[in-house]
């Protein structure tokens, strides 16, 4: 197969679309995962209220919407501890991914936006400069 070679879906997509379209289906799943939920629920002191475990603030679970957009926005998630894809190494294999997403409880952080922004931050610079060094 060649890079960028329309092969899936009757010759309609790249087989970077169909990744991008599996791994958006099983993001989705990971909203109904047990576990993730739990990590949420125990991050709750009281009505509306969340402890994040990096900054161990106390946060409302929303934030006001961004100018000019009309949404809230969620101030306590879920994290992975270890990444899904690890940003040292990138995508192995969709197994690997599998494994990296479903985890249980013990494999969950609840952060406040901010500290998850941070650590997103992060691990997308890491990301960043290994692709740089692939490159080359």
């Amino acid at each position: 197969m060649t890079k960028g070679k329309k092969t899936r879906n009757e010759g309609q997509w790249t087989d970077a679309r169909f990744k991008s379209f599996i791994i958006s289906q099983l993001r989705s799943a990971t909203q109904r995962w047990s576990p993730k939920q739990t990590c949420i629920k125990s991050a709750r002191v009281r009505r509306g209220f969340y402890r994040c475990e990096e900054c161990q603030e106390l946060v409302p679970a929303t934030l006001p919407p961004p100018d000019g957009k009309k949404k809230r926005i969620k101030n306590i998630v879920a994290d992975h501890i270890d990444p899904i894809v690890p940003p040292e190494t990138g995508f192995t294999t969709y197994d690997d991914w599998i494994e990296r997403c479903f985890v249980e409880i013990e494999g969950y952080q609840a952060l406040c936006h901010k500290c998850h922004t941070i650590k997103t931050n992060e691990e997308r610079k890491i990301t960043t400069e290994r692709r740089r060094n692939e490159k080359l």
